[in-house]
């Protein structure tokens, strides 16, 4: 009877010896299996989630950096170097860049042209306030200009607007800083403009404070205005809000647009809303004619705000201001990406990504991620030794009867075969069940530990972190700690699947080798003998 037959006739002779195999191979299974979904499930939850951050980078100064902060109040305008057209270029340059394009952003508070505001349109609601005196508060009249270098508009293309009615920018618009517009549906619903309707961009002095130092009691209405008039060459939807009517998923996509101006109005969600449907598209020169009008204007007007001011400053100031978007072809760039741009810019200025700020939203996954891991070496380490005991304990029992195997002239590694075999069968049986209950039983673990109270510390934590990078990278969808949440699912999966027998088999069959050593020493005379 060869090894494989007496393995299989072993197996189920030996009912008790077999159940007790069964039971600590199961056993181990679900802590293993446990650990390996759980730790599954992080990795995916922090891929899923930096997709939805987007491949998207900026570059620009790191205004969190207190360090730098300091060093920025002591420089004068000649110690400044921005960055150029040329610099971007050049960085755009790297292999790892899919798409780019760099825009001239401000934005103003407008007495002529009414925002559209999406939280309010859901209550039919009018949320324009009044102050204490009657006056309209304009904190929600605020209106971004974002500047286009790309006549194909980068923000189309990563799918974050579509075309609504009109056309985008043409090359010679973008080339001569021609004054046309590209805005919302909405905001034109609100204003009632259309395609090829004149609009006044009107950049008044009413949030700039109380400029006027011989006027003690200047009102809002003393307030003066910087007039552009500009052509509506068409319209936009935003696609988030077309997704959420249809029932789609409301998060953003993978092309998600980087975002410097920080949005005045609301928090979180409904800031991105807000700001998404009350932006102005219009060439970069476009905007940087109209800013430096502006400045002009101030400059006249109100003389006390440019007191003390360098000639080097003001040089400064008059400079453009771009800041450029990079998407990347992968997520997996984004390293490899600052590593080689870092060498190209200017003194301040690094690198800065949508997902950097993921490990300060996500500390909780990381830290079940790193407890997951630390269980499943104590998993395999634990299971090789326990495995390995009662393989020993079960193999002196039969010591007479693997003697006479080997006295009947049965080889050594035959014997080790049909112990592996004998082994294997019982484990493949427990393994195959315990990766169904184990997923369960991460679940109900990873469950726990997330609901726990220090779990509902970290993400109170982690939802506050969130907005220092919001005022950079706008997504259109606020990625928090309930998003990343939301993406945490355990789930069978085939690596899940093959990772965990992998593992279960693996550990099995060490322990079974290590076994071997005690048939090495077996001397078949000297057990029938004794």
């Amino acid at each position: 009877m060869n090894f494989f037959k007496r393995a299989i006739r072993s197996v189920t002779r030996q009912k008790s010896k077999s159940l007790i195999l069964f039971a600590v191979i199961f056993i181990l299974g679900n802590i293993l299996a446990g650990s390996v979904i759980i730790q599954q499930s992080t990795q995916n939850v922090e891929k899923t989630t930096k997709e939805q951050m987007g491949a998207i980078a900026t570059v620009g100064i790191d205004w969190g950096n207190t360090k730098i902060q300091k060093e920025l109040e002591s420089i004068t305008g000649a110690d400044y170097s921005a960055l150029t057209e040329k610099t971007i270029q050049k960085i755009a340059a790297s292999p790892y860049v899919k798409n780019y394009d760099y825009s001239e952003q401000t934005g103003f508070e407008s007495k002529l042209l009414k925002t559209y505001d999406p939280t309010a349109d859901k209550k039919n609601e009018d949320k324009e306030t009044s102050d204490s005196d009657g006056n309209v508060a304009y904190a929600n009249n605020y209106i971004s200009i974002r500047g286009v270098q790309d006549p194909k508009m980068m923000d189309i293309t990563l799918g974050k607007i579509k075309l609504a009615e009109g056309s985008v920018f043409t090359a010679d618009d973008v080339k001569k800083g021609s004054n046309v517009v590209l805005i919302s549906k909405k905001f034109a619903d609100k204003n009632g403009l259309h395609v090829g309707d004149e609009m006044t961009i009107d950049q008044n002095t009413q949030g700039l404070g109380d400029m006027d130092t011989d006027n003690a009691e200047s009102k809002p209405e003393d307030s003066k205005s910087f007039n552009t008039k500009v052509k509506v060459v068409g319209t936009y939807d935003v696609l988030e809000a077309v997704q959420k009517k249809t029932g789609q998923s409301g998060k953003a996509s993978s092309g998600s647009v980087v975002h410097a101006a920080a949005v005045p109005y609301g928090t979180g969600q409904e800031a991105f809303d807000f700001e998404n449907y009350n932006t102005l598209y219009m060439p970069n020169k476009t905007v940087y004619t109209m800013e430096q009008g502006f400045r002009q204007m101030l400059m006249t007007d109100y003389p006390d705000m440019m007191a003390g001011m360098t000639e080097e400053d003001a040089e400064v100031a008059s400079r453009p201001y771009y800041i450029p978007i990079f998407q990347l072809k992968s997520v997996d760039d984004l390293e490899k990406f600052k590593a080689d741009t870092k060498p190209l810019l200017p003194k301040y200025f690094s690198v800065m990504a949508a997902t950097d700020e993921f490990d300060n939203i996500a500390g909780q996954f990381n830290k079940l991620s790193k407890i997951a891991k630390a269980v499943i070496i104590a998993a395999v380490l634990l299971s090789i030794v326990l495995i390995l005991l009662v393989i020993l304990l079960f193999m002196r029992d039969r010591k007479r009867e693997l003697g006479i195997y080997l006295s009947l002239g049965d080889k050594k590694s035959n014997v080790i075969l049909q112990i592996m075999v004998e082994v294997l069968t019982v484990a493949v049986v427990a393994l195959v069940i315990s990766l169904i209950t184990g997923k369960f039983l991460g679940s109900f673990a990873s469950e726990a530990f997330l609901s726990s109270d220090s779990g509902q510390a970290a993400t109170a934590g982690m939802s506050g972190n969130m907005m220092s990078a919001s005022a950079i990278f706008s997504t259109g969808v606020a990625v928090d700690a309930t998003t990343i949440a939301d993406n945490y699912v355990v789930s069978f999966t085939p690596f899940y699947i093959v990772t965990y027998l992998l593992a279960g088999l693996g550990t099995v069959i060490v322990s079974v080798l290590l076994s071997t050593l005690y048939i090495f020493k077996l001397k078949p005379k000297k057990i029938l003998l004794g």
